[in-house]
């Protein structure tokens, strides 16, 4: 059974195979794919956006530790004096560490769910002008279809059929106009 999301995409490479068969009867078919997240991932840009979170993922990380380091040192200090300390003083600094230990897993969620977002805003401007590209390709070739292989759940093809590698080659070769 095919995700939801897919589903679409197949639905209507179908139907304009189907609505259009007797045109293509006529002119001949020419049908390309793409495998898109191959080819975010070796473009130029898509190959900058994941350096840049990745060196935004380090910062965080770098934070984080530092942040556990400061609530472990905290820990060893209540655990050497906790017999020193009256019971009162004792339950305050332990109720400051669970607080601080909160607010580290809550940073640590926080920035997950950041992280995620930005990837996705990164990706996401990279993939319409990724589509920009694919449209163009597919006017200048005379394509009656070109396919995202993942998402047509495109079973089988030859490889003279996938236009990745052309794509972001023209992709890269736009972005540095």
């Amino acid at each position: 059974m095919l995700p939801s999301w897919k589903m679409p995409a197949l639905a209507t490479a179908l139907a304009v195979l189907f609505l259009t068969s007797p045109a293509i009867a006529q002119q001949g078919v020419k049908i390309g794919y793409i495998d898109l997240q191959k080819a975010l991932n070796a473009s130029s840009s898509g190959k900058a956006a994941v350096e840049q979170l990745r060196g935004i993922f380090e910062e965080k990380k770098i934070s984080l530790e530092r942040e556990k380091a400061s609530i472990e040192q905290r820990k060893d200090e209540l655990d050497k004096q906790a017999l020193l300390m009256n019971e009162a003083t004792r339950r305050e600094r332990e109720d400051d560490i669970r607080r601080l230990e909160r607010d580290w897993t809550r940073k640590i969620n926080d920035s997950k769910e950041e992280m995620g977002a930005q990837e996705g805003r990164f990706l996401d401007q990279i993939r319409v002008e990724l589509l920009k590209v694919i449209e163009d390709m597919g006017r200048e070739g005379g394509y009656t279809l070109i396919l995202e292989k993942s998402a047509s759940a495109v079973m089988y093809a030859p490889e003279s059929s996938d236009l990745t590698e052309e794509v972001v080659k023209r992709y890269d070769a736009w972005k540095s106009q």
